[in-house]
């Protein structure tokens, strides 16, 4: 249950990464220096500047402590009691507690198991999307500024053609790479969120494991790294092809 754990983990929050990090980043090099840049700025710089474990121990402190609303943990002492029940019809398919909730028909243990993922989703989402808001800011302003957009202009195209259509596609380029690598890094483990929240994730099991000098874990672990990476390395290429007309795939 460890890796289904972190995939649950990363199954809600890199598609919300990498929306909110591509859209702020394209309305940032679309607007230099406007109010949508100077927004989407400072949320990268706390995004970048903010430590995950401060971040995710102030929203403990207040959703939690304070105001009882986003548990850590994966599920509640109910959804426990339910699942572990010796006559239960609880029956695990893939391990994400939401999706077999779902497969199981129980939507209170869905949204048990959303209520928990709240916290955790939002301090990934507000860490690893500042790094992408920089990088397709800085295409999309590259981007620009290139001859074909002067020419796209000379044409009489809108604002917004020149934007969607010319200028956004390609700087999506470096922006697919950072998020391949992003996605792959979050599947290994994200171990300080996962303490933090108490998620139970292949990271965390990767960091006790080293702590006790538990080899086979560890290679294990390693291993998993390595084909993750390698496999999202392959989707980025296949990507690079349906975003760019330039480039075929050998």
């Amino acid at each position: 249950m460890r890796f289904p754990a972190t995939f649950e983990i990363v199954l809600y929050s890199a598609p919300l990464i990498i929306l909110v990090g591509l859209t702020l980043g394209v309305l940032a090099g679309a607007n230099k220096d406007k109010f949508a840049d100077q927004a989407s700025r400072v949320v990268a710089i706390l995004g970048t500047s903010l430590p995950s474990f401060w971040f995710g121990i102030i929203l403990l402190a207040i959703f939690y402590a304070g105001l009882g609303w986003f548990p850590a943990g994966r599920w509640g002492q109910a959804v426990s009691l339910y699942v572990g029940a010796p006559k239960s019809p609880w029956r695990w398919h893939t391990g994400l507690i939401t999706i077999d909730a779902l497969i199981n028909g129980q939507l209170w243990i869905f949204a048990d198991g959303l209520r928990h993922l709240v916290l955790p989703v939002t301090v990934l989402v507000l860490i690893n999307s500042a790094l992408l808001v920089r990088v397709t800011r800085s295409s999309m302003l590259e981007a620009l500024g290139k001859d074909y957009i002067t020419a796209a202009k000379a044409k009489g195209l809108s604002r917004k053609e020149v934007i969607n259509v010319h200028a956004r596609r390609n700087a999506l380029i470096p922006a697919i790479t950072i998020s391949g690598l992003m996605v792959a890094g979050l599947l290994t483990g994200v171990v300080i969120t996962e303490t933090v929240f108490n998620m139970g994730g292949i990271g965390q099991y990767a960091a006790i494991s080293a702590q006790a000098i538990d080899i086979p874990p560890v290679i294990g672990y390693t291993l998993l790294s390595a084909v993750l990476f390698v496999f999202s390395n392959l989707i980025v290429d296949v990507l690079y092809a349906y975003i760019d007309p330039r480039i075929r795939l050998g």
